[in-house]
């Protein structure tokens, strides 16, 4: 039996799945065991991988083939210090470094306990950022990443993120 935390993780990444899902009217499915097959010491394994089988192994989300240049990873916490934003944050630069480990445009969520689920990206690896929509209570975090409410976000930008994955083909 997987432990609650375990569990919690688990449940998070079928919630994201299931809002872009809803969002993009494509399927996205959690992968199996995530992270554990490609993830820390196994990163190695995915240079041996075809697209088809990255596609089941990239991220903690199997996306559609509409967006294959698309990798997801999320994240689900009791706590975050959101005050350490304005500086500098290991738990999300540690985040940041397991997600952006990727060729593919990146998208990092997170959820914390009693608040919203939020998106972070590197907005050098979106090539259309100048157009992209994003939220008034957006943040930026160390000058080159993104931080705003997951809904939101991807509501403003179901066109751009559509694109931006095509081109990554």
């Amino acid at each position: 039996m997987p432990s609650s935390s375990k569990s919690k993780g688990n449940r998070g990444e079928r919630e994201v799945a299931a809002k872009l899902s809803k969002l993009f009217n494509l399927n996205f499915e959690r992968v199996p065991n995530s992270g554990a097959f490609t993830g820390g010491k196994n990163s190695v394994r995915i240079g041996r991988l075809t697209k088809s089988q990255q596609l089941l192994t990239e991220g903690d989300l199997i996306v559609p083939d509409e967006l294959y240049g698309m990798t997801v990873e999320c994240k689900t916490y009791k706590k975050f210090s959101w005050n350490q934003l304005y500086s500098s944050c290991k738990q999300l630069d540690d985040w940041i470094e397991q997600a952006s480990n990727t060729d593919k445009v990146w998208f990092l969520t997170f959820k914390i306990n009693y608040c919203n689920t939020c998106v972070v990206f590197a907005k050098d690896r979106v090539p259309a950022y100048p157009k992209w929509k994003l939220p008034d209570s957006h943040q930026l975090y160390k000058k080159d990443y993104i931080i705003c409410d997951f809904d939101t976000f991807f509501e403003m930008n179901i066109t751009n993120v559509l694109q931006v994955c095509k081109n990554q083909l």
